[in-house]
């Protein structure tokens, strides 16, 4: 297909629509005209053929329109048919000019990095100027590949789709053609190696990992937004779906003003009325009040020289709970008055809550891609450049280490060109950066200047890096630098760089001392390869016998005992058992102690070498423990270890056997207070052990316990005996007599037991068990050296049970556990005790425990030089088993020398030992050869390009260390720039290594506004949260004091009201102070940067308007202040996304947050305190008392996020369809709510027409007539307001008066009531439901209402009405 037919299927959507736009509007709709259109040749894109479509619509209707635009889409179709766009690789066109941009752009940044080199910027400057270098570079790419396209190919598929704007973005056009771009990593910091390429060349490997991190943040969000967008719409669709347009007019006096913004309104004005008369500069009218501003009268406004308009807006207006047409203008559906039944609310909520997904794609859209905005201007042609007279400017040095100039006013910067042609002029603002002097030859493409955005303060934080050295040697600081020492309040120093300057790094091999390293060399000394420059000797602390063991690793073992204890008498002896290894050690009267570790372990102390295996202390079955006299425990905090003896002596022992169950009583198999035989069956599957009395406890048919005690029963009659021995029961001594007749040879226990057989007496066994008075404990032989550790062993009787302590139990238990416990003296708590099996000293066969503390020494092996260490060669002092004395050497390491040099020590100090040395090596200095005569002197620091000599440059870095007639001698350095309030690491004359760090740069970057925006800054906003660190806000307007703190204190701003009281705020540390000294403040000005509070903000507002103004006009001021800063906020975040939504739709939603007021003090009327309540109610309250002279209420204004604002609608159907429905429904019930059907869901719900749209002329007459108070603030009775929401304490039912003016719905006509009636058989005179009897109201005097008695008298039987 030719291109003129591609030429000519653009045109034929004719420029007619671009000059039809700008032609005047007239309002009247006229008749087509029958002559055709003149041809006009231009490009219709996406732009252009809305301002057709509007047009059109404004000018001939929407039947035209609508005509039109099939038309305009039939063409469209038919030529793209024909045209047939399709697309291929090869339509996508990399621009020749991306080779030359990408080596100019190398070449600056190998020029930045040689700056770097040099010391000329710091690191910071040097990342700053690489990563905006990058970002230019695209900016300028981006514009290469438009050109390119448009001369070379202005039909390419790609280009017609991204240009027209029917399918992508030029942000994706230069990924695919351009380059990529700069990447941020996952922590948001962006890399500085940028992606070269671009898709259609493919991106490396490397470019292809970073680019990744981009995409999975773009898919992440993209995700999860969407489901945010989602929720956001619902929460504003319930805050707001009761904003319906009532009423034409409100006839508010109340207006917000909208200001010109560079004296022009844009679209801001179009669709409101005006407020007041609008007049020109010269005092013409321009408009009257209630005028609909169109485009032209708006263009009229600004060509007038109207710098600020008041307008009407659903922010002011006064309808009760809706809008009226008048304040809220257009729709924008059809750009004329809004009707009648709109449903404004809702439209509202879904134009603010559709763009969130846009919000929330919008980083998909770029893939990730890093922008940063630049003002920069460059030449256009070669000339000389000129500074106004009026110019005034000061030397800066730019983020990017530049020294320019910085304008103080604003001015005109003037090139004049070198040959013909016409002056290129640049509108300098204050604050902007200026490259170039006055009268400075330039050439063409050369960057003139940075032009400041709007000259705020920006919301900077302190950020840090770190400077890292790239070469060992030894710091030398510049005088400038000037550091000082800073002390913190922990008593920490830090040195602090106080100006601009470089900090040297002197080459030179450093080498690192192992501690304890003596050098033997001293300070300026020759030495070679190979000698020793430092000693390091390891030495022994206690001494002791010394072993050898092999190797691990890069060192060996030296192990030295310094205490040994061996348990003589014991034979130490190994048992296999199924489980693994038991070792036990057998005493020789053949008592054995099982071991609790096994050789080979390591112990502590205080802690259970080994524990007696004995059964002499084991019992057969459980039972009760009673201790004899005499015998006596410790007191213990926990009886997990049990109870140590005290003192010996006897301890009995009752047996009894417990089974403790958990299963039905059915499947009992015995009766309680039976006596059984062993080996008997007493519940399903569980047998007794022993015979005796069986005892059954059972609780809800559940058996619990089943307990057998053994012994010998005997029935009795004695009653004193059996008293005697009733509940616990008594011991009885041999001999003793127990009843009449029974006595008993041996000790018993005796109890009272019922059995089937009757009452009788049980004589139970009691066992005896001797508690020895202490434990045997072995013989011990020790091996101790003087001042060293010592160890001891102390045997421990532990008995597992208190006196009277009852065991259940079938099987037996301990008794008395006698434990072997390892002590250890004069020990530090790393110390740990090795167990060792060792031979016998007489007989070799047997095996006795020895515990040992080794003291261990590692020796390293010989290493090999390398970057920070010289070799190193260790020679071992002692012999295997030889035995060393404390203090003596077991090993010495010699560091030897790299490379031959000079040897130089830095000095030592008592605190500071000697840690590391240098060796300044041949190579770490140069001898360079001059023609003239140097113009250096000793000490001189150069860099490359400073003169040596008379036009000699040198191309080393360093400092001068000899000069002779022609020659330079220097030391070879490297300079690394650091900025003022750096935090230097190093002090002057430290050594230090490659890859330590030097300083700490402090500087100050712009807060990344990454954190809240977007998506969750509208919802922050919306919801009115409290942001974590919130801004510091004045709360009373005055002149500032900045008072600065000591070095780490914080300041304090003062302010100095008008009534010279002094408000002072504390600064948390950290935190910009955007205010200056003597600055004049107002109330809820910003002190310090960081995000606004804006439940704070209401309160400053308040409280500062409150103390001039009456408390109503306070509060609503206040509010209006609040509002207007909500909706800007709420826009810059759409508009820095670019999506434009009309201001009305947010001042809706934001009237819906800022409606309500909390009651501080009732006064006189019957609010509550505390009660949020909507502030027109509360004026109406007021107005009515300030009539009956009673005392009115007090409130403040509140701000409700949009999820609270739903709660607390006066509909409680809504507020329970939204979230939390048991409990506003509960609430509800509890406060008698009424709902009065005023919104869209409650309608719904109920399953009404609701009243907007085409079901609210049911609702018009009503609206004539609404004019009275709120319908909950029931007329004036005897009593003062009564509320239908808050029930007298007695719970009486008010019947709601029907007053006419003041209900939202009409009553039903009496046809419908009696269609109604006879629907549901309701016979109206019998009837005891309410609503079915009409009360007649024409006023609203409470006293003159007609209640319908039998309607009462029906509640009154039913219960739900008092009598009174």
């Amino acid at each position: 297909m030719t291109s003129s037919s591609s030429k000519s299927r653009k045109s034929s959507k004719s420029k007619a629509a671009k000059e039809a736009a700008k032609a005047p509007v007239t309002s009247a709709s006229r008749p087509l005209s029958k002559t055709p259109p003149p041809f006009r040749n231009h490009i219709v894109d996406k732009r252009s053929l809305k301002n057709l479509v509007a047009w059109s619509y404004k000018n001939h209707g929407t039947a035209v329109t609508a005509e039109m635009a099939d038309k305009l889409k039939d063409l469209g179709f038919k030529y793209a048919t024909q045209a047939a766009v399709s697309i291929s690789v090869d339509d996508l066109k990399v621009p020749a000019a991306k080779k030359e941009l990408l080596s100019q752009a190398e070449e600056q940044i190998t020029a930045t990095e040689e700056r770097y080199r040099l010391g000329e910027i710091t690191e910071v400057e040097r990342h700053t100027k690489v990563i905006d270098t990058w970002t230019e570079t695209n900016e300028r790419l981006v514009d290469a590949v438009k050109k390119n396209f448009d001369e070379n190919a202005p039909l390419n598929s790609v280009w017609m789709m991204a240009n027209s704007g029917a399918r992508g973005n030029m942000s994706q056009v230069r990924q695919l053609v351009g380059m990529r771009g700069l990447m941020a990593n996952p922590q948001g910091e962006i890399i500085d190696l940028p992606i070269r390429t671009n898709f259609r060349e493919g991106l490396t490997v490397t470019e292809y990992v970073i680019s990744s991190y981009g995409a999975r943040k773009g898919l992440v969000d993209t995700a999860l937004r969407t489901a945010d967008s989602g929720y956001l719409t619902r929460r504003l669709v319930d805050v707001a779906q009761d904003v319906i347009v009532r009423e034409d007019d409100c006839g508010t006096g109340r207006h917000i003003v909208v200001e010109a913004e560079d004296g022009r309104f844009g679209s801001r004005l179009v669709g409101r009325l005006t407020a007041d008369q609008v007049l020109g500069s010269d005092g013409t009218v321009l408009a009257e009040r209630n005028t609909e501003i169109d485009p032209p009268l708006s263009k009229g406004f600004e060509k007038a020289g109207v710098t600020a308009v008041s307008v009407r807006s659903p922010l002011t207006c006064e309808a009760n709970r809706s809008v009226c047409r008048r304040c809220y203008g257009w729709a924008l559906a059809h750009n004329e008055l809004v009707d009648l039944g709109e449903a404004v609310g809702i439209i509202a909520a879904q134009s603010i809550g559709e763009p969130g997904t846009q919000l929330t794609m919008r980083t998909f859209h770029t893939g990730g891609v890093s922008t940063a905005e630049t003002g920069v201007v460059r030449s256009k042609l070669a000339g000389t450049v000129e500074f106004g007279s009026k110019a005034r400017v000061r030397p800066y040095r730019t983020p990017h280490g530049v020294n320019a100039q910085q304008a103080e006013v604003d001015f005109t910067l003037t090139i004049k060109p070198s040959g013909k042609g016409k002056a290129q002029k640049i509108d300098i603002t204050s604050g902007s950066l200026l490259f170039v002097d006055s009268n400075q030859e330039i050439e063409s493409d050369v960057t003139v200047a940075q032009i400041a955005a709007v000259a705020v303060k920006k919301s900077v934080e302190k950020a840090t890096k770190d400077v890292i050295c790239d070469l060992a040697g030894q710091v030398r600081y510049e005088q400038a630098i000037q550091p000082r020492e800073v002390t913190d309040r922990q008593g920490n120093i830090t040195l602090k760089a106080q100006r601009l300057g470089r900090m040297w790094v002197l080459a030179g091999d450093v080498y690192n001392l192992p501690p304890n390293a003596q050098p033997v060399v001293s300070s300026e000394t020759e030495v070679t390869e190979g000698q020793v420059l430092a000693e390091a000797s390891q030495r022994s602390e206690y001494g002791g016998d010394v072993r050898l063991r092999d190797s691990i690793g890069d060192s060996r073992e030296v192990q030295i005992v310094t205490t040994a204890m061996t348990l003589k008498d014991f034979k130490l002896l190994e048992e296999s058992t199924h489980s693994g290894e038991i070792w036990n050690l057998e005493a020789k009267d053949g008592t054995r102690y099982r071991l609790n570790t096994i050789p080979g372990s390591k112990i502590g102390s205080g802690e259970v070498i080994a524990e007696l295996a004995d059964d002499r202390f084991r019992t057969g079955t459980g039972g009760l423990v009673k201790f004899a006299p005499g015998l006596a425990i410790k007191k213990a905090r926990s009886a997990k270890n049990g109870y140590e003896v005290n003192k010996g002596g006897t301890l009995l022992w009752i047996p009894q056997e417990t089974h403790e169950i958990n299963k039905d009583i059915s499947l009992l198999m015995i009766t309680d207070g039976q006596w059984i035989e062993a080996g008997t069956e007493v519940v399903k599957d569980i047998f007794s052990q022993t015979a005796g009395i069986v005892t059954v406890t059972q609780k809800n048919d559940i058996l619990r316990e089943i307990i057998v005690r053994g012994g010998e029963f005997h029935l009795s009659s004695d009653s004193k005996a059996l008293e005697r021995f009733e509940g616990d029961g008594q011991m009885v001594n041999p001999g003793e007599e127990i009843a009449k007749g029974l006595t008993s040879e041996e000790m018993k226990f005796v109890q009272t037991v019922e059995t089937p057989e009757g009452k009788g007496l049980l004589l139970r066994p009691v066992e005896e068990y001797t508690i020895p008075n202490e434990a045997q404990l072995p013989e011990l032989s020790h091996v101790k050296q003087a001042n060293g550790p010592h160890l001891g062993i102390k045997a421990t009787q532990r008995l597992a049970f208190k006196d009277n302590e009852l065991i259940k139990s079938v099987e037996g238990v301990e008794l008395l556990k006698t434990q072997l416990i390892l002590e250890t003296f004069d020990t530090t708590p790393q110390m740990t005790v090795d167990v060792e099996k060792a031979p016998d000293r007489r007989a070799k066969t047997i095996s006795r425990l020895r515990l040992v503390i080794l003291e261990s020494i590692l020796v390293r092996r010989d290493t090999m030089s390398d970057s920070s260490h010289g070799s190193t060669h260790t020679e071992l002092q002692v012999e295997d088993a030889a035995s060393v004395k404390a203090g003596e050497v077991v090993a010495t390491t010699q560091i030897l020398c790299k490379q031959a040099g000079v040897a130089q020590l830095p000095e030592a100090t008592e605190a500071d030992p000697v840690r590391r040395l240098i060796v300044e090596r041949p190579e770490d200095t140069t001898t360079l050869t001059t023609s003239g005569k140097p113009v250096v002197g000793v000490g001189d620091r150069i860099v490359d390009g400073d003169l040596l000599a008379k036009g000699e440059p040198t191309a080393c870095c360093g400092e001068v260390e000899a000069v002779d007639a022609n020659s330079v001698t220097l030391r070879l350095g490297r300079p690394y720039m650091v900025s003022p309030d750096s935090v230097l690491h190093v002090r002057d004359g430290d050594l230090v290594q490659r890859g330590d760090g030097l300083a700490l740069l402090v500087f100050e970057r712009q807060k990344t506004g990454d954190i809240v925006q977007g998506l969750p800054r509208i919802e922050e906003l919306l919801e009115a949260r409290r942001p974590r660190e919130s801004a510091v806000l004045c709360k009373k307007a005055g002149t500032v004091e900045i008072k600065q703190g000591e070095d780490d204190e914080s300041p304090t701003v003062t302010v100095i009201e008008a009534d010279d009281a002094i408000g002072e705020y504390p600064i948390l540390l950290g935190r910009n102070i955007m205010v200056s000294d003597s600055q004049q403040v107002t109330a809820g000005e910003l002190l310090t940067d960081g995000p606004i509070n804006p439940h704070e903000l209401l309160e400053c507002y308040f409280e500062d308007l409150r103390s001039r103004k009456e408390l109503m006009e306070a509060a609503q001021e206040a509010i209006a202040n609040l509002q207007h800063r909500l909706v800007t906020e709420v826009q810059n975040v759409y508009k820095s996304q670019g999506v434009s939504i009309d201001d009305k739709h947010i001042e809706v939603i934001v009237r819906q947050m800022t409606s309500k007021v909390r009651i501080e003090d009732a006064g006189d009327t019957t609010l509550l305190p505390g009660e949020l309540i909507e502030l027109r109610q509360v004026e109406n309250t007021n107005q009515a008392m300030s009539i009956t002279g009673g005392a009115p209420a007090e409130f403040t204004p509140v701000l409700l996020g949009i999820t609270k604002a739903s709660l607390n609608t006066d509909s409680f159907i809504s507020a329970a369809s939204f979230q939390e429905t048991t409990r506003v429904l509960t609430e509800a019930a509890i406060e008698g709510k009424s709902d009065w059907l005023r919104g869209l869901k409650e309608n719904v719900i109920i399953g009404r027409l609701i009243p907007a749209g085409t079901g609210f002329s049911g609702f018009e007459e009503e609206l004539q007539k609404e004019a009275g108070p709120h319908p909950d603030i029931l007329s004036e009775d005897p009593a003062g307001y009564r509320r239908m929401q808050n029930l007298r304490p007695d719970y009486t039912v008010d019947m709601p008066p029907a007053a006419s003016s003041s209900a939202v719905l009409d009553d039903p006509s009496d046809a419908d009531m009696e269609a109604t009636r006879t629907r549901h058989n309701i016979d109206p005179d019998a009837s005891n439901f309410a609503a079915f009897t009409r009360p007649e109201a024409d006023n609203e005097l409470k006293e003159e209402q007609v209640v319908d008695a039998e309607a009462v008298e029906g509640l009154q039987e039913e219960g739900l009405l008092s009598d009174d």
